[in-house]
C-alpha cells in the first residue's frame, strides 16, 4: 500500500507543469565584444570600389563577339555532326589504384581489343570503360564473354556522344 502511494507521488511530481519558456527572459550585453571602426574609413573605400568598376568594366568588342560567335558556329556544327545517345558501357574496374587501373586496362586490350577501353578518372576512382552499345541485347552478350576474364565487369546505362560517318 505505501508503495502504491509513492508511485502515485512521483507521478503527480513528474507531470507537474513546467514554466513555459515564454516568461523566462534573457539578456546579455555584447557591445564589449564588437569593434569600432571609424566612419572616415567607410568614406575612403566607397570612392575606390567605384573606380575600379569603370577601369576594369569595358563592353565588348567587335574582336570578342567574332570569338564568340565562332565558338557557338562549332557547337552548332557538332550538333549537326552526331547526338547523344542513351546506351550501354561495360566497366571493368573502379577503384582508387592507378597502377592496377592501367593493368586492367593493358588486360582488356589484349582479350578484348574491339571493345576500345578507356580510363577515366573522377576523384578518388579510376575507371575503365569499354564498349558503346545502342543495344542492351548485345551488350549483356559481350558482357558475359567480358566477366569470364574478369569477374568484377558490371553493365552500366550510360548516355554518349554518337557521331554520324
Amino acid at each position: 500500500m505505501r508503495i502504491n502511494r509513492l508511485i502515485i507521488l512521483f507521478l503527480l511530481v513528474a507531470c507537474k507543469a513546467s514554466t513555459p519558456p515564454s516568461l523566462v527572459t534573457y539578456s546579455e550585453d555584447l557591445s564589449v565584444y564588437r569593434h569600432e571602426m571609424q566612419e572616415s574609413a567607410f568614406k575612403e573605400k566607397e570612392p575606390t570600389k567605384q573606380k575600379v568598376k569603370q577601369e576594369f568594366y569595358k563592353p565588348l568588342t567587335r574582336h570578342l563577339q567574332q570569338e564568340l560567335d565562332s565558338v557557338i558556329r562549332i557547337a552548332q556544327e557538332q550538333n549537326k555532326a552526331g547526338k547523344y545517345v542513351d546506351g550501354y558501357v561495360i566497366q571493368v574496374y573502379s577503384g582508387n589504384s592507378r597502377a592496377e587501373a592501367n593493368q586492367i586496362k593493358s588486360g582488356m586490350r589484349e582479350f578484348f581489343p574491339e571493345l576500345n577501353p578507356k580510363i577515366s578518372y573522377r576523384q578518388p576512382n579510376f575507371r575503365i570503360k569499354a564498349g558503346r552499345f545502342k543495344d542492351k541485347l548485345k551488350a549483356n552478350r559481350i558482357h558475359q564473354q567480358v566477366k569470364e576474364k574478369f569477374p568484377k565487369a558490371i553493365l552500366l546505362p550510360e548516355r554518349f556522344f554518337l557521331k554520324y560517318e
